[in-house]
């Protein structure tokens, strides 16, 4: 049975208990009985209740999937037995932001807490500290209840420019779109400008895409990121968002890095998997041979002068991508001490 404690109020009851016997010895039963008595039956029948207070149960409905720089509601569903005040606080990992402590009754009730999403990676919440009291708030009693649950914090995703449009010509992805090669069924993440209409409307419940003859034999494009300094976060967003624009754009992608690699595809599971591999992205030189193969090279140096795209054996600077917007989607937020802004 965990610990019980006296709260503050309680503490204070108890002075005015031992006041109120050392009055009565001096001066007579008369104190001991208006003052002592009635303190001393509150404080055992408030310590008794809370001896007896059932553990807790906690359900918590959080996020498992978010960007870096989101806000999200997490839900807690705090339970006993036979239901007492409590105090609730979920335990956040250093990359969430946000205030979790509720006051409530333990009889089911939903509590709710806004929490941000504010540095990419796997964190996690809970468990749940649960501090019991009596209805005076006399005495108290914890537990810790409830699982925990991790997050997958993705990088930010910047909405990069017209100009970006030059990639798919730099890694030579072809757009033989005359010669017809079929239909399928829509997969999330194919271009929309690929749904055949006709086709779908023969099938309500489902959507069709056309395929072409030559379309998928080029379109596969694989990004290395390398963060040899301390840019590890921009060059994580500057990857995410060229995979993110060139999926959309109906290329295959994959990453690789010197943690490891995932090779190219379509969907959205798979852009999923992508993101989450580079939200986990951390500074490492990457070796050359990966950086040979690779089709797109994101780079940082080791000065952190800026974010480099290497594509077609040029280098660019990622603010040719993405503009001035890149950096003005931060403006406020509290960024981790190794990374910087997006140079544009």
């Amino acid at each position: 049975m965990p610990s019980t404690s006296l709260t503050r109020r309680g503490k204070a009851v108890l002075t005015v208990a031992v006041l109120g016997f050392a009055l009565g010895y001096a001066f007579g039963g008369r104190s001991l009985n208006a003052v002592v008595v009635p303190a001393a039956a509150l404080l055992g029948a408030t310590r008794v209740f809370v001896h007896f207070a059932p553990e807790p149960t906690v359900r918590r409905n959080a996020p498992y999937e978010a960007h870096q720089g989101d806000r999200r509601t997490v839900e807690l569903v705090v339970d006993a037995s036979r239901p007492y005040p409590a105090t609730v606080r979920d335990r956040l990992d250093d990359g969430l932001r946000g205030d979790s402590e509720r006051r409530t009754e333990t009889d089911g009730r939903t509590l709710t807490y806004d929490v941000g999403l504010a540095e990419r990676g796997v964190h996690s919440f809970g468990p749940c500290s649960v501090r019991a009291t009596d209805p005076f708030g006399l005495w108290q009693v914890g537990f810790v209840a409830g699982s925990q649950e991790r997050v997958t914090v993705f990088p930010r995703v910047h909405e990069l420019r017209d100009t970006a449009a030059l990639l798919t010509g730099y890694v030579g992805v072809t757009d033989d779109r005359e010669r017809f090669a079929g239909v399928r069924e829509y997969e999330r993440g194919d271009p929309l400008r690929d749904i055949n209409w006709k086709a779908s409307a023969k099938h309500p419940d489902r959507l069709a895409v056309t395929e072409y003859a030559g379309e998928g034999a080029a379109d596969r494009v694989t990004i290395a990121a390398e963060a040899v300094g301390p840019r590890a976060d921009s060059v994580a967003e500057a990857a995410a968002s060229v995979a993110v624009h060139l999926l959309d754009a109906g290329v295959a992608v994959g990453v690789v890095s010197a943690s490891g690699s995932i090779e190219p595809a379509h969907g959205d599971p798979h852009r999923r998997r992508l993101l989450a591999a580079l939200g986990t992205f951390d500074r490492e030189r990457l070796p050359q041979h990966r950086r040979d193969d690779a089709d797109i090279v994101v780079h940082a140096p080791e000065s952190g002068e800026h974010v480099t795209v290497t594509v077609g054996g040029t280098d660019h600077r990622y603010g040719e991508f993405a503009g001035r917007d890149a950096g003005a989607e931060r403006a406020g937020e509290r960024r981790p001490a190794d990374s910087g802004e997006v140079a544009a």
